[in-house]
Formats: structure tokens, C-alpha cells, sequence
């Protein structure tokens, strides 16, 4: 008795995760004179996340309430008097409770400027808590800090693993 099992990456078709990735960016995002939306911010975030920055300087490990803290000085020492990252695409893995998710970003100094600050890939890793997702882990690295890395070429080569599970006494076992 054999039994395959494939796992297939899923296109984005799952409206309740579409809606929490809008509003995650949404609540990042903030023109001059307003700022992010911090209660979002702690409302998209499990309590239980980790919040991972790549930057040339290292590599940042954060809570959620560490994340916030250090978003919210930056934004009082005037770091940021607006910020806007747009969505340039994303691709979601969903099994049950879980969602795996890569989204290319863009960043701008405001939301009608015309050249990109930056742009990256968040991986976000959700996990549904009975009838509602979060975040449980964000993790980016931006093309500007590494200009190797390519975007495009992320989302342009999908990779799909299958793997066939085979039962011990077909093989001997």
C-alpha cells in the first residue's frame, strides 16, 4: 500500500489571509503628520512572534513589544515622518493552521513619491488561533542592503517538493 503525498504551493486564495497582509501593511504605512497604527500592529501579532531584521550592521531578534519599541523611537527620534510599503506580490503555502508567506515589498518615502527607498521580501509565517490568523513570525532582507539579492527571481522560479511516502514492507522493512 503506497500513499503519495505532495505538497503543493497554494495561490493566494484564502480571503481571511489576504485581509491580515493588507492590513499589516496598512498599519506600517503613515503619511507625514500621522503615524503607524500601533493597536494594528499589536493586534496582527501573536503574542508568542518573533520579529527577525536583516540590516548590514546584523541581525535584529525581536519580540513583538521590543519591535514596536524600537519602530516607535525611530519614529519619535524623526527617523520617519512618513513611510508607505507597498505589496509588489506575494505567493502563500497554507496547511491547515499554518500559512507560510512571501511577499515582495517596496518601500517610499510617502505614498506619491517616485522612486523606491528599498525594496525586499518578508517571509510571514501565520498561524490561524481558532477563528482568526497571525503573525507568529516576520523575517525580511532588503535588496539594498544586499544588492545581489533578485526579487523577481524569487517569485519568477516556483519550486514545488513532492515527495511519495512508501509503506516499510514495500521496501523490504
Amino acid at each position: 500500500m503506497s500513499a503519495a503525498l505532495e505538497l503543493v504551493a497554494q495561490s493566494d486564495t484564502h480571503p481571511t489571509i489576504a485581509r491580515l497582509l493588507d492590513r499589516l501593511y496598512a498599519a506600517i504605512s503613515f503619511e507625514e503628520g500621522a503615524e503607524p497604527d500601533w493597536a494594528a500592529l499589536r493586534d496582527l501579532f501573536s503574542k508568542h512572534a518573533r520579529i527577525t531584521r536583516i540590516t548590514p550592521e546584523g541581525i535584529d531578534y525581536l519580540s513583538p513589544e521590543a519591535f514596536l519599541d524600537m519602530t516607535h523611537s525611530l519614529f519619535e527620534m524623526g527617523a520617519y515622518t512618513s513611510f508607505y510599503e507597498f505589496e509588489l506580490q506575494r505567493r502563500v503555502d497554507q496547511f491547515g493552521n499554518t500559512a507560510q508567506v512571501w511577499s515582495a515589498y517596496e518601500t517610499r518615502r510617502n505614498l506619491h513619491a517616485h522612486e523606491a527607498l528599498g525594496r525586499g521580501l518578508n517571509s510571514i509565517q501565520l498561524i490561524c488561533d481558532g477563528d482568526s490568523w497571525r503573525v507568529l513570525g516576520l523575517l525580511w532582507d532588503e535588496t539594498n542592503a544586499n544588492p545581489e539579492l533578485d526579487v523577481a527571481r524569487t517569485f519568477a522560479a516556483r519550486t514545488v517538493v513532492a515527495r511519495t511516502v512508501v509503506a516499510k514492507d514495500e521496501i523490504g522493512g
